[in-house]
């Protein structure tokens, strides 16, 4: 382990930097304190690092363009509010207000929320769409305001087909992290699209139908998942 003051931060940083990257952990100390540390990332960490600071960068604000805009949709689980970035949709709720529900999407993304008055009509024909069928949103979902293993989770959760289950075990194997169940039941708590990904077609292996973020909780995944014609009783790990 070598031990740098800020001066040596100053003049001998091309060193110091090369006796990070041998793996040799590097002290920076301040005013005789340790005050940060010079690591090599691994790949795992670079990666991290990188989707953070895209997701920084992006939800960044100051900039016309990262406004999230917001519509509604009328369905028969009432009234969805569907948010918007110029990545795509990133934010669904039922059953609330336009005040409350911009409230709650700029409170996870740090951004400005606004109706728009004028939606893509795109998007306005692919929403209409998916409320007839409440299948696949055709279009693209902006899923930035969730980490990067929440991001693997739900991307997974796009392929199951409308009428089949998961269960969180199923999830946790087929992305690589055959230990990580709770962790993708933690992922399903935090998506921020509903019904656009489909976290309710992942259920309990014991059977159960699991909790549900969508306003409505678990009743209305188990009305979702009736309506797609899964027998909750035969949902189980094998």
């Amino acid at each position: 382990m070598r031990v740098a003051n800020t001066v040596d931060l100053k003049n001998k940083t091309n060193e110091l930097v090369r006796w990070a990257m041998a793996g040799e952990p590097v002290i920076i100390t301040l005013r005789g304190k340790p005050a940060a540390a010079l690591t090599p990332l691994s790949e795992r960490d670079l990666e991290s690092f990188v989707l953070r600071y895209a997701h920084d960068k992006a939800t960044r604000p100051g900039r016309a363009e990262e406004m999230i805009r917001y519509t509604t949709v009328g369905s028969d689980l009432g009234t969805i509010y569907v948010a918007y970035s110029e990545q795509g949709v990133c934010a669904v709720d039922v059953g609330t207000s336009g005040e409350a529900f911009a409230r709650a999407v700029h409170r996870k993304s740090q951004r400005p929320v606004e109706r728009d008055p004028h939606p893509p009509q795109t998007l306005r024909q692919n929403l209409r769409r998916f409320v007839g069928a409440l299948d696949r949103l055709r279009g693209p979902v902006d899923l930035s305001m969730v980490g990067p293993f929440e991001r693997l989770v739900l991307e997974r959760l796009r392929r199951i087909p409308k009428g089949q289950v998961r269960t969180y075990g199923d999830i946790a194997r087929e992305i690589g992290y055959p230990g990580a169940a709770r962790a993708v039941g933690n992922a399903c708590a935090k998506n921020p699209v509903p019904l656009l990904v489909p976290c309710h077609r992942v259920v309990r292996s014991d059977g159960g139908v699991g909790g549900y973020s969508l306003r409505g909780g678990a009743a209305l995944k188990r009305r979702l998942l009736e309506q797609e014609g899964v027998d909750i009783s035969e949902a189980r790990a094998s």
